[in-house]
């Protein structure tokens, strides 16, 4: 076998680690970029449609806006709720939720492009019949090895306790560069449950947000 042979069957060989390739992803994302970036943020649940826009030039106590809900000016009093919601729990997508989601030693690899890694996952829980009813993923942008989306939703009907069904379990976080040369950022927050109780209680909960138009506000980019 010739030295160019050789080498050829070497580098097909070699294999990524999965885990460290996602972890390194992970790492690629600023899960801190408000302290430098203004955005708008519309999130979507059962009752409202909110659009509101955050900038850390503004004091502290107003660096969040709300611009509508449901398509129409909001009043002084939802205004005020919001404003106080979001300061006092601010939405939004943390490390720490991605890296719990995933269970140690438990990715693998899909399909692999020039433009991506896409893996599975096994989901971080203890229990057996919810982590085989889901389809687990992870996308990583390959040219800028940041991850692309985090995806979990059940592929058959989940029964997680007695009385207990759940027909729809999504979350999704998708991440991007928040504008041209900017940092990696959380776009997109997807989390929809639904399903009945007791045979005859249903419920359906939604939320959804979207991050958007970012504007450089200062600082370390």
């Amino acid at each position: 076998m010739s030295c160019g042979l050789l080498l050829f069957v070497a580098a097909g060989s070699a294999t990524e680690n999965y885990d460290d390739l996602f972890n390194e992803a992970l790492r690629a994302v600023d899960f801190e970029f408000a302290r430098n970036w203004a955005y708008t943020e519309t999130s979507v649940d059962e009752a409202h449609v909110r659009v509101g826009r955050f900038d850390p030039r503004r004091a502290a106590g107003q660096r969040w806006q709300l611009v509508s809900i449901d398509n129409r000016k909001p009043t002084q009093d939802e205004v005020e709720e919001y404003v106080e919601e979001q300061e006092d729990d601010r939405p939004g997508i943390e490390d720490d939720e991605v890296v719990e989601m995933v269970e140690p030693g438990s990715v693998f690899l899909i399909e692999e492009t020039d433009q991506y890694w896409l893996l599975g996952f096994k989901l971080d829980d203890d229990d057996e019949a919810l982590a085989e009813s889901i389809d687990a993923t992870i996308r990583i942008n390959r040219p800028g090895r940041y991850l692309e989306f985090i995806d979990v939703h059940n592929r058959s009907v989940i029964k997680p306790a007695f009385g207990v069904t759940l027909t729809k379990l999504i979350t999704r976080f998708t991440f991007g560069p928040a504008a041209e040369a900017g940092p990696v950022v959380p776009l997109t927050s997807q989390v929809e449950v639904s399903g009945k109780a007791m045979l005859f209680i249903s419920f359906d909960e939604q939320q959804l947000s979207r991050n958007s138009d970012f504007e450089y506000a200062g600082g370390d980019r």
